[in-house]
């Protein structure tokens, strides 16, 4: 019972707008609102609707930026392997020209 109490609180707004057409339509026939009416279902099963879009919204923008954060990754290894070759590439050109330089000296002597 305290668990029925607990989720007619969370009602959604369809489920609050079918809430208040189930209580006029209970009220112009002369009956009392029982607090569960058709409109309000109807209402609550698009509330439930409008959820689960919103999360598979969430879930997508989320596989969205998990790939971005990869691609950056990625992005980040290729750059630092560059950076290596990049080193051995000058240190490569510098024992090179350090050899010239040291020919040069000799033809000068």
């Amino acid at each position: 019972m305290a668990l029925l109490l607990i989720l007619s609180g969370c009602e959604g707004p369809q489920a609050k707008v079918g809430a208040e057409k189930d209580k006029i339509a209970a009220e112009a026939a002369g009956q009392t609102y029982s607090g569960d009416g058709p409109s309000e279902r109807i209402g609550a099963a698009r509330d439930r609707a409008a959820d689960a879009a919103r999360e598979a919204r969430e879930a997508a923008a989320v596989g969205l930026e998990r790939q971005g954060d990869s691609l950056r990754r990625q992005a980040d290894v290729q750059a630092e392997q560059l950076e290596q070759k990049a080193k051995a590439i000058r240190k490569d050109a510098d024992e090179r020209a350090d050899a010239f330089h040291m020919q040069a000296e000799a033809q000068r002597k």
